[in-house]
């Protein structure tokens, strides 16, 4: 039988999806249930007379959507004939099901369940013996078409706060001090629901807080007012003061007495300045009650000073107990938060552009106090004079150039300006493209190894400011060499005084070997029996140590030369008493003597040592004798000597 009907509820159910595909409401009029009752007071109970002849499946949904185009979903189905609704409200009872073998049908029908919880209500009262009940304006109290409350001493008054109605109500009892238990009660036209809830209130159970009426925020404007923002309550009138530094508040004359948040504006105040606001509102017991005191904020211009850099700084704000942070604005976002900090340095500026900044003040509970927005653009002074500088020969076509950039006047952009002169000549020429922002510079216009060029540099930053002089120019070195020796022009490479020379000695590699003082001398001797290649760099340096200038690189190589006598007297003339072989620019000399007979009479790998003409059994006999010389030059080359020589006794 279970079986059944659900194959018939199924097949009910099919038959509604598909009479409403196009789109109307489930609930039909086919249907036919009785409802008692079809109106109430929560919790209301309704029971359903099933009116259906021969029907079968009949089910029902007690809260069903009545625009609905589908069937209720299984959890809101139900065979029971009674429900019980616990809230207030309009509802909608669906009945379906099906009639053998004829079709489903469907009806819906609405319950209108009322309120009958009690309405809310604070209660303040006096010593006087005044007291005044405030509704809570929900949607509980505003279901009652009408709200009846009873004083407690045989005066009662029926009230209605529908449409915008008045939620406070004063009442004035004979005896001060003995306050009877009021109740408040909902009531319905139709006399529904006489027996409503009540709530009563007692002079124990009564709210007599004015916490809620408080300062939400402060904001100062550039025009000189002050926006006060704050939060009020019904019936209790509330008036703004301020304290404009004397310490003293007064009345502005400005307020209200209205529930909610409310606005006033301060006028005739100095923007740049710190006031204090306070509340004070006159309670129902004409009491007067201060809210916690909120102060106005000032930015402005820190103490220091640095090349664009802007420096903030705000006046520490009173009443700050509760404080919880300070937040930096520029042009409307946080760039900074503090609990303590009262300056800030902001680098991240350029010169030529103005900045907006703002603070404000976080205080406890969500109160804010907003200063005037306060514009400056970043500050710079003069640049210095640029002292330090080096001008350095890098290769045959070009001059490379250095400067350090110190004191003040610096900033985060710059144009660097180089000017160029032959060494000589005044007729300075700028060589550097606009806009230059490298201190490092390669000058590739020129011939450093026929003609010496001076330098120069000026400063010119972000904020359009040039040093006031070029610096003094700086002139690269030209070195050149004689047979003998290298030499340097004598112009010194300064216009101030020079401190020194060094004659800087490398290999054929690059590295350093050696570093000579030179003094202020202009030339170096070169020591042409020890050395078969080398390089030579002049660097000099002015006397302050803060310009350096360094020449050209002057490579030298020299072939190897090789000097063998042809014959030698070891008599004891002291003349020509030894074999000696001259070699000059080799690395690596070994030299052997052979008799006539190829036997080997001497051998040395130093080419300061030569042969004095005995052998291990004493005078070699006079007669010609054989050589091999092996020789490396600088490069690496290898070279061979042979032949013969004479030995005269």
């Amino acid at each position: 039988m279970k079986i059944n009907l659900l194959i018939l509820f199924l097949l009910s159910a099919c038959l509604f999806i598909n009479k409403n595909v196009s789109g109307q409401s489930f609930c039909g009029s086919s249907g036919k249930f009785l409802v008692t009752p079809t109106e109430g007071c929560a919790p209301l109970t309704v029971n359903i007379t099933n009116q259906m002849v021969n029907a079968e499946n009949v089910t029902y949904a007690y809260n069903f959507d009545k625009n609905s185009t589908s069937p209720p979903e299984e959890k809101d189905r139900s065979f029971e004939l009674s429900h019980v609704y616990d809230l207030p409200g309009t509802y909608t009872i669906l009945q379906y099901g099906s009639i053998k073998d004829v079709a489903g049908f469907s009806l819906c029908k609405e319950v209108i369940v009322k309120e009958n919880r009690a309405p809310k209500a604070d209660l303040m009262t006096c010593n006087s013996g005044r007291v005044r009940l405030t509704l809570v304006d929900d949607a509980i109290a505003q279901a009652y078409d009408a709200i009846e409350i009873n004083w407690g001493d045989g005066k009662s008054q029926s009230v209605n706060i529908k449409n915008g109605g008045r939620l406070f109500y004063d009442h004035q009892y004979a005896s001060a001090g003995n306050i009877p238990a009021i109740t408040v009660q909902g009531k319905h036209t139709s006399g529904n629901c006489s027996q409503t809830l009540k709530t009563t209130l007692t002079k124990e159970t009564a709210p007599q807080t004015l916490a809620k009426i408080r300062i939400r925020s402060v904001e100062m404007l550039a025009s000189g007012e002050a926006k006060i923002l704050y939060d009020g309550m019904e019936g209790l009138a509330t008036e703004i003061w301020i304290d404009k530094g004397d310490g003293q508040f007064v009345s502005t004359g400005k307020g209200g007495q209205s529930d909610g948040a409310q606005s006033a504006t301060i006028s005739g105040l100095n923007a740049r300045q710190i006031y204090r606001f306070k509340l004070s509102s006159k309670n129902f017991c004409d009491n007067l009650i201060d809210s916690p005191i909120v102060s106005s904020m000032v930015v402005k211009e820190g103490l220091v000073s640095l090349d664009e850099i802007i420096s903030v700084a705000w006046e520490h704000y009173p009443n700050t107990d509760n404080l919880i942070q300070y937040q930096l604005k520029r042009d409307g976002s946080v760039i900074f938060s503090s609990a303590e900090q009262l300056s800030y340095l902001d680098t991240d500026v350029k010169c030529g552009t103005n900045y907006q900044y703002e603070i404000v003040a976080i205080i406890e509970n969500d109160v804010r106090s907003y200063s005037t927005p306060f514009s400056i653009a970043p500050k710079s002074a003069l640049p210095e004079t640029i002292t330090t500088g080096s001008v350095t020969v890098k290769d045959e076509k070009t001059i490379s150039t250095q400067v350090a950039l110190v004191g003040e006047g610096l900033t985060s952009s710059y144009n660097l300006i180089i000017e160029r002169a032959t060494l000589g000549s005044q007729d300075f020429q700028q060589v550097s493209q606009p806009g230059n922002q490298s201190l490092l510079f390669d000058d590739i216009d020129v011939n450093p190894n026929e003609n010496s060029y001076c330098y120069r540099f000026t400063y010119e930053n972000a904020c359009n400011l040039k040093s006031p002089a070029p610096s003094v120019p700086i002139c690269s070195i030209l070195l050149q060499n004689r047979i003998s020796d290298v030499y340097w022009n004598a112009d010194a490479p300064f216009t101030a005084s020079i401190g020194s020379y060094d004659l800087i000695q490398t290999d054929n590699a690059g590295v350093v070997k050696d570093e000579i003082p030179k003094q202020l001398e202009t030339s170096h001797m070169l020591d042409i029996g020890s050395q078969s290649a080398f390089s030579f760099q002049v660097k000099a340096r002015s006397a302050d140590g803060n310009m350096e200038s360094y020449s050209n690189v002057l490579s030298l190589r020299r072939d190897p030369i090789v000097l063998i006598p042809d014959a030698f007297t070891p008599n004891g003339d002291a003349h020509n008493e030894r074999f000696e072989v001259k070699a000059y620019f080799v690395s690596k000399f070994s030299m052997s003597v052979f008799s006539r007979w190829g036997e080997v009479v001497f051998q040395t790998d130093d080419i300061a040592d030569g042969w004095d003409g005995n052998i291990k059994t004493g005078k070699a006999p006079g007669g010609y004798y054989l050589y091999k010389i092996e020789m490396t030059d600088a490069l690496g080359n290898q070279i061979s000597r042979n032949g013969s020589f004479l030995l005269i006794r």
